[in-house]
Formats: C-alpha cells, sequence, structure tokens
C-alpha cells in the first residue's frame, strides 16, 4: 500500500523527522535574548559545532542533486560547478580568519566600518538578499524535482493530456539521439525543433507525478519558517549536526545499489560515453580548461563578499576554530560532490533513456532502487541537508534586513522587538524564494550566473581588506556599474519584446563535429567500426549549436515551424560587452563562451575601483582607517573580555602591528605569515591535491 507514492514506513520516518526538528527550535526559543543571540548565537561554538555548521551550510541536498544533474547532462565536465571550490581551500583558511577578526555582525558592517556609509551597507544588504533568495529558489526547485521524481504516477492513473506529454517526449527523446549521431532529414528536422522547443519551455515530460508544487511548497515551508524563526542560529546549528550524519548517509547510500542495479564497475563502463569521462572535458563542451579555470577566478572573487561569511565563521569562538571549521566543512564537501557526481553518472547509465529533465535524475534513481524504509531515509536525508543550508541562510539574511532597512527607520525598539522582526522576515525570504522556484525552469542555468553576481560586491571586499587606499567614490561606481551589467540588465531587458525575440541575440554558434577517441561498443562492432567491444576508436561526434546570449533559445510557437525564435532565461550581457571588443562569438566553442563570460565579470569591477580610487579621495579620517586594519590584525582571544581588552589596546597604538606588514610604508595590508598560517596553507595544499588525485584515479580506475 503506497500514499502518494510513499510506503507509510517511508511517511513516519519524514514525519518523526519533521516533529524532531521543530522540538528542537521550540526548546530554545525561550533561550533567545540578545540579536547576538538570534543571528550569531553569542559567538560561542566550538570546532565541533562550527564544522557541522559548515558543512551542513555547504552541502545542501540541492548540491547534490545539482551535481548529479550536471552529470548526467554534461559528464564529468559538469562536475565542476560545484568541485571548483577544491582549489579554494587554501584561500579560505586565510578567509575565515579575518572575518573573525573584524568582529562585526553582517557583512555589509564592513562598509560601514571601512567607509562610514550608511548608503553602501544597505546597498550590499539589498543585492546579497536578492541574491540569497536566488539560491533559496534553487533549493526549493531542486527539492521539488526530486521529490516529483520520488513519487511517479502509474501509467493506468494518468491522464490522456498526461499520457500524450510523455508520448511527445519519447518522440523527442528518440530524435535527439538520431540528430547526434546520424542526422535528420529535413521532415524530421522540423519535428525536432518543435519537440525541443516544448522540451525547453517544460511542457513534455517522461514522467508524471503525484506531486503538486503548491502543497509541497506548503509542507516543506512551514516546517523550516517554524523551527529557524523559533531558534535563530542556536536552532540551525544543533539541527545541523543531526543533519550532517543524514548528509554523510544519503550522499553514500545510492551508490552500493547503483552498482549491484548496473551489473558492476564493467557494464557501468561499457554503459557511460567515454566523453562524458573526461574530467576536464574538452573545448566542445561548456567546462573544458579554460572555462573550469575562469570559473575558478570568479569563484575566489566572490567568495570574499558573500553573504554568509561573518555568520560562519563569527559564531566561532576564536580565529584558529573558525579556519579548522570553514576548511574542514568545505573540504567535506568535495569529497562528497564526487560521489554525488557517481551517481549522476549512474543515473545515466541506468536510464538515460527514460529520464526528460537532468534535475530529475537523484530522484529517479532513488525511487526506482530503494525499497520501503531506505527511501523514508532518503527523504529525510534530502530535507536535512536542504534545512541544514536555509535554515543558516534566513538567519543571516534576517540580520542584513533588520540591521541595515529596518532598524534605521525604525529606532529606539527593544530587542525583542527586533527579533520578533526578524522572525517575520525569514518567513518573507522562503516566500520569494518560492517565487523565484515557480518562475525558474532549469537549475543550471541558474547556478551558471551566480559567479558573475557574486563578483559584484566580492571584488570591492576583497581590496577594502588589504589596499588603504581603495575610495567610497570608487565603490559607488563600481557597485552601481556592475550592478546594472550583471544584474539589472540580464534579466530586464528579456522583459521587452524587440529583445528577447531579436535576431541578434537569437544567434547561436555554429555546428561542429569533433572526432573523439572512444572504447568501441557493440554497435561500433556491428557497424564494421572496430573489431572488438573496448577496442579504442576514433568517430565523429555531432555538436549542436549552442545559444549565444541567452541561457537558451526555443521556436516562439512550438506548432509553427517558422515561428521565430524566442530567448529562454538570463541575457548574457557580458558577452554582449565581449562582442563589442570584437570577438567573432559565432565561431567560438561553448568552453570559450563559458570562459569569456567569467573573465569578463571577474575584470569589470577592477577596472573601475582601482583606477578611480586612484584620482580621487574620501574625507575618512586617517585614524579611523587605522582603527579598521589594526582591529583586523588583532587575534581574536576565546575570552571576550580579554578579547575586548585586546582590541583596545590595538585602538590605543594603530601602529601595533605594523612590523608585520609584508610591503612596509605602503597602502597594501598584506602580513608575513605565521607559523600557523603556513601549516595551514600547507596541508591546505595537500588536500586540494589529495582530493583531485583521489578523484582522477577513481576515474582511471572504472574507466
Amino acid at each position: 500500500m503506497e500514499v502518494l507514492g510513499f510506503h507509510p514506513v517511508d511517511l513516519l520516518i519524514i514525519l518523526l523527522y519533521l516533529f524532531a526538528i521543530t522540538y528542537i527550535g521550540q526548546k530554545l526559543y525561550k533561550k533567545i535574548h540578545t540579536e547576538e543571540d538570534f543571528f550569531l548565537a553569542g559567538r560561542s561554538f566550538n570546532k565541533w559545532f562550527q564544522y557541522f555548521l559548515n558543512m551542513g551550510t555547504l552541502s545542501d541536498a540541492n548540491s547534490a542533486i545539482r551535481t548529479a544533474s550536471f552529470t548526467f547532462e554534461k559528464g564529468l565536465g559538469g562536475v565542476w560547478l560545484m568541485l571548483i571550490g577544491v582549489f579554494t581551500g587554501p584561500y579560505h583558511w586565510f578567509m575565515a580568519g579575518w572575518f573573525r577578526r573584524v568582529r562585526l555582525v553582517t557583512m555589509a558592517e564592513l562598509f560601514e566600518e571601512r567607509f562610514k556609509s550608511k548608503v553602501l551597507p544597505t546597498f550590499y544588504a539589498l543585492i546579497s538578499i536578492w541574491l540569497s533568495i536566488l539560491i533559496i529558489g534553487i533549493g526549493y526547485k531542486a527539492s521539488l524535482r526530486t521529490f516529483q521524481a520520488m513519487t511517479i504516477k502509474p501509467p493506468n492513473q494518468c491522464t490522456p493530456a498526461e499520457k500524450r506529454k510523455v508520448e511527445l517526449y519519447e518522440q523527442y527523446r528518440h530524435l535527439r539521439q538520431l540528430y547526434k549521431t546520424k542526422g535528420l532529414s529535413p521532415e524530421q528536422t522540423s519535428e525536432y525543433e518543435l519537440l525541443d522547443a516544448l522540451y525547453k519551455k517544460g511542457q513534455i515530460s517522461s514522467f508524471t507525478s503525484f506531486t503538486k508544487p503548491f502543497w509541497f511548497y506548503l509542507i516543506y515551508t512551514v516546517f523550516i519558517a517554524f523551527y529557524v524563526m523559533m531558534g535563530g542560529f542556536k536552532a540551525a546549528v544543533i539541527t545541523d549536526i543531526i543533519q550532517g550524519f543524514l548528509i554523510l548517509f544519503f550522499s553514500f547510500m545510492l551508490i552500493p545499489f547503483s552498482l549491484v542495479a548496473v551489473g558492476g564497475w564493467s557494464e557501468f563502463t561499457q554503459r557511460i560515453p567515454d566523453h562524458m569521462l573526461f574530467i576536464f572535458g574538452c573545448a566542445s563542451e561548456e567546462f573544458a580548461w579554460n572555462s573550469i579555470a575562469a570559473l575558478m577566478v570568479a569563484t575566489i572573487i566572490g567568495i570574499t563578499g558573500h553573504q554568509g561569511n561573518m555568520a560562519l565563521n563569527g559564531s566561532a569562538r576564536d580565529e584558529l576554530t573558525a579556519r579548522i571549521a570553514n576548511i574542514g566543512g568545505a573540504y567535506t564537501k568535495r569529497i562528497l560532490t564526487i560521489a554525488w557526481a557517481l551517481c549522476g553518472l549512474f543515473a545515466y547509465a541506468l536510464y538515460s533513456d527514460s529520464i526528460s529533465d537532468p534535475d530529475m535524475a537523484w530522484g529517479v534513481l532513488s525511487h526506482n532502487l530503494l525499497g520501503p524504509g531506505l527511501r523514508g531515509l532518503m527523504v529525510a536525508g534530502i530535507l536535512a541537508a536542504n534545512m541544514s543550508t536555509l535554515d543558516a541562510v534566513c538567519v543571516y539574511l534576517s540580520a542584513l534586513f533588520v540591521r541595515h532597512f529596518y532598524k534605521p527607520f525604525v529606532k529606539n525598539k527593544s530587542t525583542r522587538h527586533y527579533i520578533n522582526v526578524s522572525r517575520l522576515a525569514i518567513l518573507c525570504f522562503l516566500l520569494l524564494g518560492i517565487y523565484v522556484s515557480v518562475t525558474t525552469f532549469s537549475i543550471i542555468h541558474l547556478v551558471k550566473a551566480l559567479p558573475s553576481l557574486n563578483i559584484i560586491f566580492g571584488a570591492p571586499v576583497l581590496l577594502l581588506l588589504f589596499w588603504k587606499r581603495l575610495t567610497r567614490t570608487a565603490v559607488y561606481a563600481e557597485v552601481i556599474v556592475c550592478s546594472i551589467v550583471l544584474a539589472v540588465l540580464p534579466h530586464l531587458l528579456p522583459c521587452f519584446e524587440t529583445v528577447k525575440h531579436s535576431p541578434f541575440f537569437s544567434q547561436r554558434t555554429q555546428e561542429q563535429t569533433v572526432v573523439r577517441s572512444v572504447h568501441a561498443s557493440q554497435e561500433d562492432v556491428r557497424q564494421g567500426l572496430a573489431e572488438e567491444v573496448g577496442q579504442s576508436i576514433r568517430k565523429p561526434i555531432r555538436i549542436p549549436p549552442a545559444s549565444i546570449y541567452y541561457d537558451t533559445i526555443a521556436l516562439m510557437n512550438p506548432d509553427d515551424p517558422e515561428s521565430p525564435y524566442e530567448g529562454i532565461g538570463r541575457l548574457h550581457t557580458e558577452l554582449i560587452l565581449a562582442h563589442s571588443l570584437g570577438f567573432n562569438l559565432p565561431s567560438m566553442t561553448p568552453s570559450a563562451l563559458l570562459t569569456l563570460r567569467y573573465l569578463i565579470a571577474a575584470i569589470l569591477p577592477f577596472v573601475f575601483l582601482i583606477p578611480i580610487s586612484l584620482l580621487t579621495r574620501d574625507k575618512i579620517p586617517q585614524a579611523d582607517i587605522a582603527r579598521f586594519y589594526v582591529r583586523l590584525k588583532t587575534p581574536v582571544h576565546p575570552d571576550p573580555i580579554k578579547d575586548a581588552e585586546e582590541v583596545q589596546k590595538s585602538y590605543a597604538d594603530p601602529a601595533r602591528f605594523d612590523h608585520l606588514k609584508l610591503f612596509p610604508r605602503s597602502n597594501w595590508e598584506f602580513c608575513k605569515w605565521t607559523r600557523t598560517d603556513t601549516i595551514g596553507f600547507v596541508v591546505s595544499v595537500c588536500i586540494t591535491g589529495g582530493i583531485l588525485l583521489f578523484f582522477w584515479g577513481l576515474i582511471q580506475v572504472i574507466a
């Protein structure tokens, strides 16, 4: 007996988990007395709590679902959207210490402290809240897709309209496979384009689900909102311990079941095309070595200004705790990412013919391989992993809202009043996340856009930490211009019909045929292309044209083959700039286009920040600037009273740590490394190398 696709045992496990976290939130409600209690849990967490906080916040189920989706769609090259952070581990070692040393509550306060500005913190809060709502929306969408894939309707319960959608998808899948291998006749090409437009608009699918978006969003939001609104950041961290173990469990659960279902590693390898096992992809795909390198640069700049840095590191009792927990959580996610990628490949090997939407790969795998009880544990693990991210995100967003939007206008209220406003803000953020989820079709396109958006404030934060010459005028100019170019115009311009249906913006790259070295399949032997299965041969692969300026394009009217194309998703303003600079975009490969997007987004902020800073001066007293940087150099003491005394000593002698400057008598505030800095950096580099070596070795074994 099943209820909406779930066995009663599964439903019992799910309900027990939901009521357990609700109970934790309710118990902590009376322990919240100050804003610092609600937003940072009193800066009291040790390494154990901080580790689970960082791991839980970073390793959400949406990361697992997205990694499996990207791998299913693009092979191992797609894993870099999630695995790219492995290169940032050594940088995290230093970054965690900086954000603990500034001793602030929100990232927006950095601009208030450094530039004595009230407008910049508000603008930072506005952009950061918007970016985080996008992330919340991605999480909702990934969770919904997974639940839909785990609650599939049997064919005999589908309506005629639902059956028709499945039939059209089967026709589309067959034509798509022919297109890549043998090509299509003119009649087939016309039919393929019509079905492709329906697929890109989400109007055909390989199955129908019991899960209805409205009820899923309602129930999911109620439970998340209740325990976070009651217990604040402390509830988030305590539940993250429970959720951390569930994350580890659900991340590895599918691998043995998948291996048995596919028939072992040998059979798995035969079912996976060779090009999907290329770690760095190839130039004809989006994720080749050049785009991965550009993504790494954009990621390092972007994470410096991430809105969660102060909460994730500032809640630690001292900076060493923050540093160890930060890289511990970050590296745990990278190891889990490899497991998630394997699940994506297993989904392809087992169900590539039946999965219409890559975002549903994880759900289909879980639905088909797990029995009663295990399916309930998988759902609980997914809920746990998502909630462990949403709870922390919602708390630091509420801090940004209350301290930089609400308080400046509603002053002199009680602490309880501001905490209650924070709770209402959390509910609003979750509801806005639902809106983003409902209006977003593809997860991967939104994730690819996030590095560019994070750079808007990542670049000025990176400079203000090290360069005293940075001016408020330069930051204003950079934030305004980059926000317009990277955040506003990409979503505003497509609202105009002339832009959305513009032949120029509907351009695609030229169709390409590449020759790849692959292992021969049984079909290749049958066609006389090889003498035996597994023999290394070279085969031509047709690469379809890719949209240049939009995430994707499709026929405006799928029923009319002569209909003009329309853009779907984000308009890539970075590539419009590239075109104005003389780049021949139609002749480029998808990886070159993505490389240009990230490099232009990474360079653009500094084009404004550095020259304008050199040409302008702030009217901020030098003493205030000196106090900011000397506090940033003052090590954190675990005892709050002694820590305050150390800060006062630094304020009394702003030159207290000048002997540590790497470039004395300059505006650069880089300091010489301590023994702890060096050891941590070396260990981080070794861990990064070890993870990459393990990943490479694993692929060599299974290939």
